[in-house]
């Protein structure tokens, strides 16, 4: 295997690891959770918010990391807490230790993806081979495929503990094939030919962006929190639930590098807006219908563009704000995941139903979606 394609896997087997199982595991595990230890879906919303801020924190701190060993050694320790929290979680039913537990993942998936992206997006820019890139966040399909097919497949045997403890052991032997592989690498230089038709991105009006991508992180984080726990409560559709979430992973798998040759053929901004109406009709789709299919074709729609969107965006804003834009965007979309959940739950918990707040996150969705039309029409024509 070439060096280029070594350090591609241990970037996409990083974000398997502590995105794909590290983050997203309390999805399919969720429903198990709350019959294994009987809370409702408050406390469920407060948990995951408490990953979310994690992530958000952690986002922060890693932005201030240098490259060079620093970042090397923040990836490892982003590594080794990720599988640690989630073995954690399966020896503890103590609600603020799993709070403390989910904010620490959090803590280390963001340092353990930003350090692994950052060694391997300019090892690939050094030789022009930026749009490889795109490989690398397919991990995070992946781990969530795998992660709701383990549960599915594992749940008659093992209770909700169990499963976070097996997730977690399948993951260590993993840790040092990533250490050995993602490094800062001398790669070999890239042939690709000019293509005239390929568009760039251009960047947009910075604060309706952050508008926009903070409704994002709201938007998508009630989907990706509950919507194993809603396809399962559903009568009929109990069996569809661990589906639905690797149905999603598997959409995701290919959907950054898909979307991304979309924006170099429409434009990244149009390609942008395609990928959030999508969504949108993803996450209203269970809301509309309670059948089998819809459910399915939710996962697919949703699972096809929520890291794409992420994708998409960066480069439309990453140079904002005399540089700093990709983290104050990152801050935007880490606070609106972060409430999502948690306003979800106590609506869930009170008057409201699943349908209800997957209603107001796709209106939030349809918000941001304004918002970016906003920004296309505000920017200024190219010279």
């Amino acid at each position: 295997m070439n060096p280029a394609n070594r350090l591609l896997l241990g970037g996409f087997l990083t974000l398997a690891v502590v995105m794909g199982v590290g983050r997203f595991l309390y999805t399919p595990l969720l429903p198990l959770m709350q019959r294994d230890y009987g809370f409702g879906p408050d406390i469920a919303g407060i948990i995951a918010a408490a990953n979310f801020a994690g992530y958000l924190a952690g986002s922060i701190l890693a932005s201030f990391v240098p490259a060079g060993p620093a970042r090397r050694r923040a990836l490892q320790f982003g590594l080794v807490a990720s599988v640690a929290t989630t073995i954690g979680m399966g020896l503890t039913d103590e609600l603020a230790v799993w709070l403390a537990l989910r904010g620490l993942s959090g803590i280390a998936s963001a340092f353990a993806m930003i350090s692994a992206a950052g060694i391997i997006a300019e090892a690939l820019a050094r030789v022009g081979a930026e749009a490889k890139l795109g490989w690398v966040f397919g991990g995070v399909g992946t781990g969530i495929a795998v992660s709701g097919l383990l549960v599915h497949a594992a749940a008659p045997a093992l209770s909700a503990a169990g499963l976070w403890i097996a997730a977690g052991l399948l993951c260590l032997p993993l840790i040092p094939v990533i250490v050995v592989e993602v490094r800062d690498r001398a790669l070999p230089a890239q042939t690709r030919r000019h293509d005239p038709r390929r568009r760039v991105p251009r960047p947009l009006p910075f604060w309706p962006l952050l508008v926009n991508y903070t409704c994002e992180g709201l938007g998508y984080s009630v989907f990706a929190t509950f919507i194993v726990a809603i396809v399962k409560s559903r009568p009929g559709l109990e069996a569809m639930g661990d589906w639905v979430w690797i149905i999603a992973g598997l959409a995701g798998l290919p959907s950054c590098l898909v979307w991304s040759m979309v924006a170099e053929r429409i434009g990244f901004s149009n390609a942008l807006a395609c990928a959030y109406g999508a969504q949108i009709l993803g996450v209203m789709l269970p809301v509309l219908s309670g059948s089998a299919p819809a459910a399915l074709l939710a996962a697919l729609l949703f699972g096809g563009t929520f890291m794409a969107i992420t994708v998409l965006t960066m480069p439309l804003g990453r140079h904002g704000l005399g540089g700093r834009g990709f983290a104050v965007l990152t801050a935007g979309f880490g606070l609106g995941q972060m409430l999502g959940p948690l306003v979800a739950g106590f609506l869930v918990a009170g008057d409201a139903d699943y349908n209800v707040a997957l209603a107001a996150s796709a209106a939030v969705l349809a918000l941001g979606l304004a918002a970016l039309l906003a920004a296309i029409r505000l920017r200024p024509s190219p010279a």
